[in-house]
C-alpha cells in the first residue's frame, strides 16, 4: 500500500496548492468531495474541509516528499494545470487540472507509477464549494491530514474487499491490501473449516461472494488451505447421508463411480426415477460437454479447402453429444 499512499499524498498536496489562487478576502474554508478510482479497487468517495491561504501559488512547497516535484504549473483564466514527477523508488508521474470560480471548483488528477512488476493507475476527481473563512495551517499538517484520510479510505476499501472475498487484492504480489493478508487468510481458513459438511460447503460454494463456485479453491490455495481435504470431507458426508444431489454437483470422483454402476446402460426414464437421478443428470451433462469440446473442424489438406466449417463442427458436436447420451442410457 506504500506506493498508493505516496501517490495520494503527492496528489493531494499538489491539488491543495493549485486550488489556492484566491483573489481576495481572508483565508478560505472549502468543503471538498473527492472520488478515488484505482484499478482493482471499487471507487471510493470521501469528504473533507480544506483551509487555503490567500495568494499561495508555489505548489512545490506543498509536497512533503523530497523526491516529488511539481512542474509546468500554469494558470490561464480560471483553469490551473500542472505535472508532477516523483523519482526514486516507486517512481510516479501525473497530470492535473483544476477550474475554479469565486465559490466553486472542479478538478481531475491522474497519477501513474510502478512498484516492482505491478503498475498503478489512479484517478482522483474533486469538487468543492466555498464554505467560509478559516485560519491557514502549515502545509505539513494539511498533507498529514490528507494522508490519514487516504489511509482510512484505502483501509475501508480493503475491508469491503475482505467482506466480498476479493482474494487477489490480498494475495497477489504487492497487492494493495497485502498488509491485511493474515487477517484475510484467517477468515478464509475459518470459512473452509465450515465447508467440511455438505451444508457448509453448499453455503459457501453456492453463495454470492468471491468464494462462490471455484473462488473458494483460489482463496484456499492462496492461503495454504488443503482444498482437496475440505472437498473430500464434504463428499464423504454427502455419501453417508445419500445426498446424491450434492455428490452430482460437487464430487466428480464419487459421481463417476455411481454413474457407472447405476446410470450407464439404463433406460433414461428408469434412471431419472431412481434415487441417483441427480448424479445421472450431471454425468450426462458432463459427457455431452466433453463430446462437444472434442468435436473440431477437420484440418485442411495442404493446398486444399477445409473438410468442414465451424457450423458443421457444431452440428457434429451435437450429434456426438446425442450419441454419448444414448450410450450412457443404453438407448
Amino acid at each position: 500500500m506504500h506506493a498508493a499512499t505516496r501517490i495520494l499524498s503527492a496528489t493531494l498536496a499538489c491539488a491543495t496548492a493549485a486550488l489556492a489562487h484566491a483573489q481576495g478576502g481572508p483565508d478560505e474554508l472549502w468543503n471538498m468531495t473527492t472520488r478515488m478510482e484505482m484499478a482493482g479497487m471499487p471507487p471510493h468517495n470521501m469528504t473533507n474541509q480544506v483551509c487555503m491561504k490567500k495568494g499561495q501559488t508555489q505548489a512545490d512547497k506543498f509536497s512533503q516528499d523530497k523526491n516529488c516535484k511539481v512542474a509546468e504549473q500554469r494558470t490561464v483564466g480560471s483553469k490551473t494545470t500542472w505535472k508532477i514527477v516523483c523519482t526514486g523508488r516507486d517512481a510516479i508521474t501525473g497530470t492535473g487540472e483544476v477550474t475554479r470560480t469565486r465559490d466553486s471548483m472542479d478538478g481531475r488528477i491522474r497519477m501513474q507509477g510502478n512498484r516492482g512488476s505491478d503498475s498503478y493507475d489512479m484517478t482522483m476527481v474533486m469538487s468543492g464549494k466555498l464554505a467560509g473563512s478559516c485560519t491557514w495551517e502549515e502545509p505539513a499538517k494539511q498533507v498529514a491530514a490528507f494522508k490519514a484520510q487516504g489511509d482510512a479510505a484505502m483501509a475501508a476499501q480493503c475491508r469491503e474487499a475482505m467482506d466480498n472475498y476479493s482474494t487477489m487484492l490480498f494475495t497477489m504480489q504487492n497487492a494493495p491490501c497485502a498488509p491485511m493478508r493474515a487477517e484475510y487468510c484467517s477468515r478464509v481458513t475459518k470459512a473452509a473449516q465450515g465447508m467440511r459438511t455438505p451444508a457448509g460447503f453448499r453455503k459457501i460454494a453456492e453463495g454470492k461472494d468471491g468464494l462462490a463456485n471455484k473462488g473458494w479453491e483460489e482463496a484456499g490455495e492462496a492461503c495454504g488451505v488443503k482444498v482437496a481435504s475440505v472437498r473430500a470431507d464434504a463428499c464423504k458426508g454427502a455419501m453417508s447421508a445419500k445426498d446424491w444431489a450434492f455428490v452430482g454437483n460437487h464430487c466428480p470422483t464419487e459421481a463417476e463411480k455411481i454413474a457407472a454402476e447405476h446410470c450407464a446402460g439404463r433406460d433414461y426414464t428408469v434412471a431419472m426415477k431412481s434415487e441417483y437421478r441427480e448424479v445421472c443428470q450431471n454425468y450426462a451433462r458432463r459427457s455431452t460437454r466433453a463430446a462437444g469440446t472434442a468435436a473440431k473442424p477437420a484440418a485442411a489438406p495442404e493446398g486444399g479447402q477445409a473438410a468442414s466449417n465451424p457450423a458443421d463442427a457444431v452440428k457434429e458436436g451435437v450429434k456426438e453429444g446425442t450419441r454419448a447420451l444414448r450410450r450412457l442410457f443404453g438407448n
